[in-house]
């Protein structure tokens, strides 16, 4: 059976005239690697309601979820895509995939498996539904992403009954690229305990050259030139230098001492000296401990999944306004403009000028705003919601 944690809090949203109180999904997915959506897949498997039967099928490989979502009791199907010469083979697995197991509704998540997934289901006559994870439609890189995603556009009409969005600016842009299919906003849910770690095992600032008087902004993502790292090395240098307390925790790939993308990254010298380059963690919620506000300085994004976790772990955040971050922040943070590193340097001093007790009741909202608004319950009934009315309409 698959895990029972935290499913007593979500009611299956079932029933109505179909006749029976259960419900079966496959899942398509490019793969299970380390991503957003396939997180948010294996947490929207890992909390359903017991009256649904969830399979999850990689187009590639098992990733580092495939072996978690097995112990969950989901049924996890890998088809070995290695480009796009397998498109036909796979489509043919799909196929006989979808007539073994006869699922009520086919989910699929990103564009390859949007396209083949929508291809299949139209075929069999399954309902497909389509999710939509990414705002940047005009700034994907790869040709081949390109060209599937244009081709997406033109299979919206036919091949989806519905798609399911992570964020509000992934909806918009993807309606202005010309999908033409009714689309539901449904967020990202998360997993609250994990994040709240932050506060009850932290590391030890002392082992991290941070002094208990530092204002320490927290930031985690790879190097890559949609997440601005020189503008937040611009912004940074600026903000050091007008209060000698605040320190940058840097997190991601790319991004230790001594890595050539880090030290390419144009920070003051004695900005650089108030630097923690850490690289790639796997312990996110423990870091959170050492700090007091997260940033953001990304000049693109869907719906930023860190940012949620940081105000999980009970970070104030600063963000620039791209995607859905402004929308995940509310009034719990600051918002500038992406690209503008001095908006970003005056905001991140405006926070470290905050009293300590102004900075304990911002930080306690930011945990109460994700909890509300982003919790894993909220994203497992939106998704159920969508299913039961793709059902209720085609009157299964």
């Amino acid at each position: 059976m698959m895990k029972s944690n935290a499913r007593a809090d979500v009611e299956p949203l079932l029933g109505g005239n179909r006749g029976r109180d259960y419900l079966n999904v496959l899942h398509i997915i490019v793969g299970l690697g380390g991503g957003g959506a396939e997180g948010a897949l294996c947490r929207l498997c890992e909390h359903a309601p017991k009256s649904t039967r969830m399979i999850v099928v990689s187009l590639t490989d098992d990733g580092i979820h495939g072996p978690r979502l097995r112990d969950a009791g989901v049924e996890v199907i890998a088809l070995g895509m290695g480009s796009a010469l397998s498109f036909p083979r796979v489509l043919g697995q799909l196929l006989l995939l979808l007539k073994a197991r006869k699922p009520d509704v086919l989910q699929t998540w990103m564009y390859h498996a949007d396209l083949l997934g929508g291809l299949a289901g139209r075929l069999v006559g399954i309902p497909v539904c389509w999710g939509i994870r990414t705002s940047d439609v005009a700034g994907i890189g790869n040709s081949l992403t390109k060209f599937i995603a244009r081709l997406c556009v033109l299979g919206s009409r036919v091949l989806p009954v519905h798609a399911v969005s992570c964020g509000q600016h992934a909806a918009q842009q993807h309606r202005a690229f010309g999908y033409r299919v009714p689309m539901t906003v449904v967020p990202n849910g998360y997993e609250f305990a994990r994040w709240a770690a932050a506060s009850s095992t932290p590391h030890v600032r002392a082992a991290f050259g941070l002094a208990d008087e530092d204002i320490v902004f927290a930031h985690a993502a790879r190097a890559h030139p949609q997440k601005d790292h020189r503008g937040l090395a611009l912004a940074f240098s600026q903000a050091h230098a007008r209060d000698s307390r605040v320190r940058l925790l840097l997190c991601g790939r790319g991004l230790e001492t001594g890595a050539p993308e880090f030290e390419a990254l144009p920070f003051s010298n004695e900005a650089r000296s108030a630097v923690r380059a850490l690289g790639a963690r796997d312990d996110l919620p423990q870091l959170w401990g050492l700090a007091n506000f997260f940033v953001m300085s990304s000049i693109n994004e869907g719906f930023p999944n860190v940012v949620a976790e940081a105000m999980a772990s009970g970070l104030p955040a600063v963000v620039t306004d791209v995607g859905d971050a402004a929308l995940i922040v509310g009034d719990t943070g600051a918002v500038v403009p992406p690209s503008d590193h001095a908006a970003l340097a005056l905001a991140m001093l405006e926070m470290a000028a905050m009293p300590a007790p102004a900075r304990r009741a911002l930080a306690i909202a930011a945990a109460q705003r994700v909890r509300e608004n982003y919790s894993v319950q909220r994203m497992v009934e939106g998704f159920h919601s969508v299913w039961r009315g793709i059902l209720d309409k085609a009157g299964r």
